[in-house]
Formats: structure tokens, C-alpha cells, sequence
């Protein structure tokens, strides 16, 4: 409760600090708690947007957690906002304040006010340090959909300049169709790896048996494909979310289909690219099997000039 609504409820000035000297207890300047306990994290969350004004909204890493994004964990005791720039709010105690001079859209529940997801995911990333962490943080974001590349290419060109060479890398990234670190790390491998091709990643794939399944890279002009075999399973548009199954209908519709764990792309990359490489070679002057299309869903990214018998 703020103090103003307190008063406008029939409270005293008196009346008020009796309640705070026996029953309540102070939470931000100004906003208190009813009782005497610890807050919970949805009391929490209602303080600081009491605290920080109605034209503030939850922002950041709180902002993903509503909107479901599991990359990244919100501090128990940290609650972030966002407001406007002209607002003279400051970070205190376990509010973090962020002024912006852009405008943010909001979303709101009977209660609360959350910054648009794809502002809090860019909020979000802005304070991280890793390359790697922020990519996973906005696959996670698009692979769940809670925002688009599009949305997150326009948010981060709106943002602030900090940290923004890390977020645009992530964004571009993604753009290619990479989902994920392993993915990432996979694809910096192949650009600068000599007589590859420039490879599709996830691309969309129809089968000649009719189904659809989404490899993670493909040579554009060859039958063959690599796998990111990560313990976490990407959230594919096909039937094949079994690794197994979908090595065997990429294999029986004629690909050659290599795969490798994270740790082995991440620790040795250069086995990886040229045992790939080696492939793509031996294979160079034939062509993608027949009856596989390459189905234009507006994800798929890099090459589409894919010749078929």
C-alpha cells in the first residue's frame, strides 16, 4: 500500500504510524507492507511499480519471467523497472530502476504492468557479458514465442548503446537461422572454414514421403547435413523430435547427416569442420535427393539456389 492511498482511505498521519510501529512494516519510501512477514515476489513487484509511478512498468529479466522465457532465473530479491527518462527515480535498496528515453509498450494483468516482451528480453541481455548467454537467452525467446527476430532486431536498434554490439551480434545471428550456442559456435566454424559453401540453418525441409522436419545446418548444394545433438531439444515445427528418428528419415530420404554434441564443437572444432568439410568434398557434383522441397516459411535463412534431380 502507498502512503496516499492509506490517507485516502480515512487513515490519520497518527493512525499510520501507529500501523508502522506495530502491525506493518516500511518496503520502498513512501509504500508499505500489511503485516509484519517477508514479502512475497508478487508483493514485491507491486511495491516498486507503487514506488516508481504509473507510468512506470516491470522491466528486464522480471518482464521474461512473466512472459515464460526459462534462459534466465529473476533475483528473489530484485525486483526491475523501467521509466521514462524525465522521471528522477534512482535505484534504491532492491528496486532497480532503468530510465529510458525511448518509449516502451506495456502489457497489463489486473494488477501489474510489464514492459512489451521484446524490450524486457533487450533489457534483459543488455546487462549480460557473454555473447553465448545472450544468444541463449533470445533463442530461448524466439524458440518459445514470445517475440520474433523482427521484433528483437527493431527493439535493439531502439535501445540504449550499452552493450549493443553484443546484443546486434546475437540478434544477426539468429537472423542466419541459428537457434542456439552449439548452433552458433557450429556456424562460426563453417563461415570461415575454406570450400564450404555458405550453409542453411534450419531450414524447412519437405521429404518425399511427405513429412516436414527442420535440420539444424544443410549444404545448399549437396545432400548433407549437420545435427546439433544438445541436451536440450530445440522446439522444431516437424515430427521428428527424436534425434534417433530424424537422423533415420534424413538418411533414408538420401543425406548424409553428421552429428556432434556441444561439448565436442565447443572443444574440438577443428575436427569437427574439417571431418564436415571432408564430406561436403566427396560429395561435391551431386545434388540434394529427389522429392526433397525447400519450403519457404520465412525462417529459413542463407542460400536457396538448390539444385535436385
Amino acid at each position: 500500500m502507498h502512503r496516499q492511498q492509506a490517507l485516502a482511505a480515512g487513515l490519520t498521519p497518527d493512525a499510520l504510524a501507529y500501523r508502522l510501529s506495530t502491525k506493518w512494516r516500511t518496503l520502498l519510501p513512501s509504500v508499505y507492507l500489511t503485516h509484519r512477514g517477508e514479502p512475497a515476489r508478487r508483493q514485491r513487484l507491486m511495491a516498486g511499480l507503487l514506488y516508481a509511478g504509473p507510468d512506470s512498468a516491470i522491466d528486464g529479466i522480471d518482464a521474461c519471467h512473466f512472459y515464460g522465457l526459462k534462459a534466465l532465473r529473476p533475483d528473489d530479491e530484485l525486483v526491475h523497472v523501467a521509466v521514462p527518462a524525465v522521471s528522477q527515480l534512482r535505484s534504491i535498496r532492491w528496486l532497480v530502476v532503468r530510465r529510458t528515453s525511448r518509449p516502451f509498450g506495456v502489457r497489463t494483468t489486473a494488477f501489474l504492468r510489464y514492459v512489451e516482451p521484446a524490450a524486457a528480453v533487450i533489457a534483459a541481455t543488455r546487462t549480460l557479458r557473454s555473447p553465448r548467454m545472450t544468444l541463449a537467452v533470445m533463442s530461448d525467446a524466439v524458440q518459445r514465442g514470445i517475440v520474433s527476430i523482427d521484433e528483437l532486431r527493431a527493439a535493439n536498434s531502439s535501445g540504449p548503446w550499452h552493450n549493443g554490439a553484443i546484443a546486434r551480434l546475437a540478434v544477426d545471428q539468429l537472423g542466419t537461422g541459428v537457434r542456439s550456442t552449439a548452433e552458433a559456435d557450429f556456424a562460426t566454424l563453417a563461415e570461415t572454414a575454406p570450400g564450404l559453401p555458405q550453409l542453411m540453418y534450419n531450414p524447412l525441409l519437405r521429404l518425399p514421403d511427405g513429412s516436414r522436419i527442420r535440420p539444424d545446418a544443410v549444404a545448399p548444394d549437396v545432400p548433407l547435413i549437420h545435427e546439433t545433438n544438445g541436451a536440450i531439444a530445440h522446439r522444431r515445427q516437424d515430427l521428428f523430435e527424436d534425434m534417433q528418428r530424424r537422423h533415420d528419415a534424413l538418411t533414408a530420404a538420401g543425406f548424409t547427416v553428421l552429428h556432434n554434441a556441444p561439448t565436442r564443437i565447443r572443444n574440438q572444432g577443428p575436427a569437427v569442420i574439417t571431418e564436415f568439410t571432408q564430406c561436403y568434398l566427396r560429395l561435391r557434383g551431386s545434388s540434394w535427393p529427389t522429392g526433397v522441397v525447400l519450403l519457404d516459411d520465412g525462417k529459413s535463412r542463407g542460400s536457396i539456389a538448390v539444385k535436385s534431380h
